[in-house]
C-alpha cells in the first residue's frame, strides 16, 4: 500500500497562498445578463456622485434622483478628479442598445451606458447591490431581451391620484419595466362611467371623482421618462364607452343594453359616433410623447342585437372601425396603433392592417398572427391578469417564474412561439379594477401586484437568477421591499408602534353616537386586529354599526337577505358582520353595487360582557369571541377607521369597556396536515413538534380544518407536552368536514422553559372511510 502524499508548494520556506475565488454573481431583480466577478469588495463612499462635466445636461437629473434616494443625500459633482469609492456616471456611445448599461466595481462604482435610460437602470442595479453594505468587485454587462416590458393599470374604473401613480412608476423603474399602459376610460357594474382626462373640447366629459389635467399628464410623462418608463394611453371604444354615451346619449347603440352597465356601446352605424372618437383622439394624441397609442376595440357585444343580419353588419363595421382609427391616427398624428385581440370572434371579412400591433389577450393564435406579419404583445388573460378582490383570474407567480415565457400565449400549439418566430415584442402584466371605484384600496392593489411584477419583470428582462421561484423569493423579497421614495406600500394609519388607536376610557354608545376617530387614514389594510370588550344593552331595531368608513363597516348585529343560486332560494342570516363596498358606491358600504358581506355565526348577547376580536389577514378575516375562534372566512377586508357608529343614527346601545385597533394580526402557523389514505378510522395519536412554533407564553389555539375528500375527521383530544410530559389537555369531541363543529382546541402556555422540547399530541380518526385531507394550524390568541 502506497502512502498518501500531501503536496504543498514552498517558496522561501513559506506556503504559496491559495488564490482568492472571484466574487459570485450578486442578487438583483431582475437578474443581470452578465457578471464577471473579481476579487474583494469596495466600501462605497456615498458623499459624492461624479458625472462627466461635458454630459451634465443628460446626467444631472439622474444623478440628482440617485442622490435623493441614497442615505445622506450625496453631492453631485461635475468633475474628473474622482474620490475613491465614489459612484461615477458616464455616457459611452460604444455601449449599444437603448437600455443597455455596464457597471464596473473596482476603485470606483462606475456606471456607463449609451443613453440616459441605460444609466438610470444601472443606478437601480447599483442600489440593490448597496443593500448588502459593500459592493462586490466585478463587471456587470446588462441589457433586456424584450423591448416591451409593460404593466397596464386600469385607472378608468378606479382613479389613481398623481402621487400614487408616481409611486407605481418608481416601482416599475426599480424592476426595469419600461411601459405604463394607462387604461383611461371604462365602466363598472352599477353603471359607473370613468373618463380620466381633462377635455377642453368636451367640457364635462372628465370624471368629477378624479381625472388628470393636461398639466398633470405633462408632469407624469417627464417623471416617467426620468425613471425609464413611457406612458402609453388607451382610450377604449366602441365598447367600454359608458362615459361617452352618458355624455352623448344619442351616440349609443340602443339594443346593446347590458345588464349592470346600461348603454355602454357606441353605435358604429352612426357617423357621428365615429367622428366623436376622431375628435377625442385629436385631443389625446398631442398630449402624449409615446410613439404609439392604444385604441382598445374589445368586447363589443353585438350578441345583444337581436337581428342576425344586423349583427353580421355590425361585426364588419367593427372590424373596419379598427382600420379606420389606425389610418386616422397614423396619418394625422404619426402614431403607431395598438389594439386588443378578440375581433376574431366577430363576423366579417376585414382583417386589421398589419401595421397595427396586436395585444393578444383573449385569442391566442400567436403563431398565425406573426406568420401573417403582425407584431404582438403577450397579454394572455390565462397568465397575466390580476383583478383585485375578484374570484376570477389572478397571476400564479410560481408558474410565471418557473415555467412561463413571453413566447407562451396558451397551452395550445398555436399559442406557442419559438425563438425563431418574428414579431414578438414582449409581454404585459395587467391590473384590471373590475370592482370599480371602491373594492381594494391602492395600498392593497400595489402590495398584491409587486410580487407578480418582480417575477414577470425578470422573465421579460430575459435572465433568471434562481433555479425556481422559491429560491427567487428568498433573495428577491428583501430587494422589492422599501423601494426608494415609495410610500404607497406603507399603510398611512400605522404608527411607530403596533397600536393604531385605543379607547381612552369606557364609553356608552347610543344609536346616534358617531364620534370621529380622527386618524391619518379612513381604513387600515391587512394585517390588523380590532378588539372590543363591551356590554350590549338593547337589541336596537335595525342594524347596529360599531365602526364605519365610506368603504367598510363592522356590525355588532346585521340581518341580511341574499339569494343562494345553488339552492335557488333566498336566505336570511343574522350575526356580527364585516362589510366592504364593491363596484359603484352607494350611500353606505352595504348599499354599494356588490358589497362583500361577511356574517359570522355569532350574535352578541344582551347584558353580558364579551370580548370581540376581528382579525384581518391577506385573503382571510376572522372573528374571535372571548378568545375562541368563531369563524374564519376567505375574504380580505379593511378595518374602518373614520368613526364609531355610523353617519346615520345606527350605532349600538352598548357600553364599550375597552377597545383597540392594532396594525398586526394574530400569528397563524401550519404545524401539520393529514392526507387521504394515510389516516385511520381507529383512534390514533398524532404527534407534532411545536418547539419552533411556540415563540412566547400566551394562549394558543389549535385548529383542525378539513380541505377535501369524502370523509370527515373526528378529533377527541389535544395534549401539550413538555419534554414528553403532558402539561395541558383539552378533551372534547370535534369534527371537521363539509361542516365543522368544535374543531378548535385551547392550549394555554404559561411559560416556555429554555431548552425544553414542546410537542402536540392529537387523538383523532376519520369517519366512514380514509379519504380525508386537512390542515392543523396553531395560532396565538389576543
Amino acid at each position: 500500500m502506497k502512502p498518501t502524499i500531501l503536496s504543498l508548494s514552498l517558496v522561501l520556506g513559506g506556503l504559496i497562498p491559495l488564490e482568492a475565488a472571484p466574487n459570485p454573481q450578486p442578487h438583483t431583480v431582475p437578474a443581470v445578463q452578465s457578471w464577471d466577478g473579481a476579487e474583494g469588495s469596495l466600501k462605497p463612499n456615498l458623499s459624492s456622485i461624479f458625472i462627466n462635466p461635458s454630459q451634465q445636461k443628460a446626467l444631472k437629473p439622474i444623478a440628482d434622483l440617485l442622490a435623493s434616494e441614497l442615505p445622506g443625500t450625496p453631492t453631485v459633482l461635475a468633475k474628473t478628479d474622482i474620490t475613491p469609492g465614489s459612484i461615477v456616471l458616464t455616457l459611452d456611445k460604444q455601449i449599444k442598445g437603448k437600455e443597455s448599461y455596464q457597471i464596473v466595481i473596482g476603485k470606483y462604482a462606475s456606471i456607463s451606458a449609451g443613453t440616459p435610460a441605460g444609466i438610470f437602470y444601472g443606478t437601480r442595479t447599483l442600489q440593490q447591490l448597496l443593500r448588502s453594505g459593500t459592493l462586490p468587485k466585478g463587471t456587470i454587462k446588462d441589457a433586456p431581451q424584450y423591448p416591451v416590458r409593460s404593466v397596464l393599470v386600469d385607472v378608468g374604473r378606479k382613479f389613481m391620484p398623481v402621487p400614487q401613480l408616481k409611486d407605481w412608476i418608481r416601482i416599475m423603474g426599480w424592476m426595469k419595466i419600461n411601459e405604463l399602459h394607462l387604461h383611461l376610460n371604462d365602466n363598472s357594474w352599477g353603471r359607473y362611467p370613468g373618463y380620466r382626462l381633462e377635455s377642453k373640447k368636451f367640457p364635462g366629459l372628465a370624471s368629477e371623482d378624479g381625472h388628470y389635467t393636461f398639466k398633470e399628464i405633462r408632469e407624469l410623462q417627464d417623471f416617467a421618462k426620468l425613471h425609464g418608463v413611457v406612458i402609453v394611453p388607451e382610450i377604449d371604444s366602441p365598447g367600454h364607452s359608458l362615459a361617452f354615451t352618458t355624455y352623448r346619449p344619442e351616440l349609443a347603440q340602443k339594443e346593446m343594453n347590458r345588464n349592470g352597465f346600461g348603454l355602454a356601446y357606441l353605435d358604429l352605424a352612426n357617423p357621428d359616433a365615429i367622428r366623436f372618437m376622431e375628435q377625442i383622439w385629436d385631443e389625446v394624441c398631442p398630449l402624449f410623447d409615446a410613439e404609439l397609442v392604444h385604441i382598445g376595440t374589445d368586447e363589443y357585444r353585438i350578441g345583444l342585437i337581436k337581428d342576425k343580419k344586423e349583427r353580421e353588419e355590425m361585426g364588419e363595421r367593427f372590424r373596419k372601425y379598427i382600420n379606420h382609427l389606425n389610418n386616422y391616427i397614423t396619418t394625422k398624428h404619426g402614431k403607431t396603433v395598438r389594439t386588443w385581440s378578440g375581433y376574431e370572434h366577430l363576423p366579417g371579412k376585414t382583417e386589421p392592417d398589419t401595421s397595427i400591433i396586436i395585444d393578444m389577450w383573449e385569442t391566442s393564435d400567436a403563431k398565425n398572427k406573426v406568420a401573417a406579419g403582425y407584431k404582438v404583445v403577450n397579454s394572455s388573460h390565462f397568465y397575466t391578469y390580476i383583478v383585485p378582490g375578484a374570484p376570477y383570474y389572478g397571476v400564479n407567480n410560481t408558474f410565471i417564474y418557473d415555467k412561463w415565457t413571453p413566447m407562451q400565449f396558451s397551452g395550445k400549439p398555436e399559442g406557442q412561439l419559438s425563438p425563431e418566430d418574428p414579431g414578438l415584442m414582449g409581454g404585459k402584466l395587467h391590473v384590471w379594477n373590475d370592482y370599480g371605484p371602491s373594492g381594494y384600496t391602492w395600498n392593497e392593489i400595489t402590495r398584491l401586484t409587486i410580487p407578480a411584477m418582480a417575477a414577470m419583470g425578470e422573465k421579460l428582462w430575459g435572465t433568471k437568477g434562481a433555479a425556481n421561484h422559491k429560491a427567487f423569493q428568498e433573495y428577491a423579497n428583501p430587494l422589492i421591499e422599501n423601494i426608494p421614495l415609495v410610500t404607497l406600500t406603507q399603510r398611512q394609519a400605522v404608527a411607530a408602534n403596533d397600536t393604531v388607536w385605543n379607547l381612552e376610557k369606557a364609553k356608552l354608545l347610543i344609536p346616534n353616537t358617531n364620534p370621529e376617530l380622527k386618524l391619518k387614514a379612513d381604513n387600515l389594510e391587512w394585517p390588523w386586529t380590532a378588539s372590543v370588550t363591551l356590554t350590549r344593552h338593547n337589541d336596537v331595531k335595525g342594524d347596529e354599526i360599531l365602526l364605519s368608513s365610506d368603504l367598510a363597516a363592522f356590525y355588532l348585529d346585521l340581518t341580511h337577505k341574499s339569494h343562494d343560486k345553488k339552492q335557488k332560494k333566498d336566505i336570511t342570516r343574522r350575526g356580527v358582520a364585516c362589510v366592504r363596498a364593491n363596484q359603484a358606491y352607494g350611500h353606505e358600504p352595504i348599499t354599494s353595487n356588490n358589497p362583500d358581506i361577511l356574517i359570522f355565526d355569532y350574535q352578541v348577547p344582551l347584558d353580558q360582557k364579551v370580548t370581540l376580536t376581528f382579525v384581518g389577514e391577506q385573503k382571510r378575516t376572522s372573528l374571535y369571541v372571548d378568545g375562541k375562534l368563531i369563524q374564519s372566512i376567505g375574504k380580505q377586508m379593511v378595518c374602518p377607521l373614520t368613526r364609531m357608529g355610523d353617519k346615520l343614527p345606527r350605532g349600538p346601545h352598548a357600553t364599550l369597556h375597552t377597545m383597540s385597533i392594532k396594525s398586526s394580526a394574530l400569528e397563524s402557523v401550519q404545524i401539520g396536515t393529514w392526507s387521504s389514505g394515510k389516516v385511520s378510522e381507529q383512534a390514533s395519536k398524532v404527534s407534532l413538534d411545536l418547539s419552533k412554533a411556540l415563540r412566547s407564553p400566551g394562549n394558543y389555539q389549535v385548529v383542525f380544518q378539513y380541505t377535501g375528500g369524502l370523509h370527515r375527521m373526528d378529533i377527541d383530544k389535544v395534549e401539550l407536552l413538555e419534554n414528553g410530559k403532558v402539561i395541558h389537555s383539552d378533551e372534547h369531541p370535534g369534527i371537521t368536514g363539509g361542516k365543522s363543529s368544535d374543531n378548535v382546541y385551547n392550549l394555554p402556555v404559561k411559560q416556555l422553559k429554555p431548552g425544553a422540547r414542546y410537542s402536540l399530541r392529537a387523538t383523532m380518526h376519520s369517519d366512514g372511510g380514509t379519504d380525508s385531507n386537512g390542515t392543523i394550524t396553531l395560532q396565538q390568541m389576543p
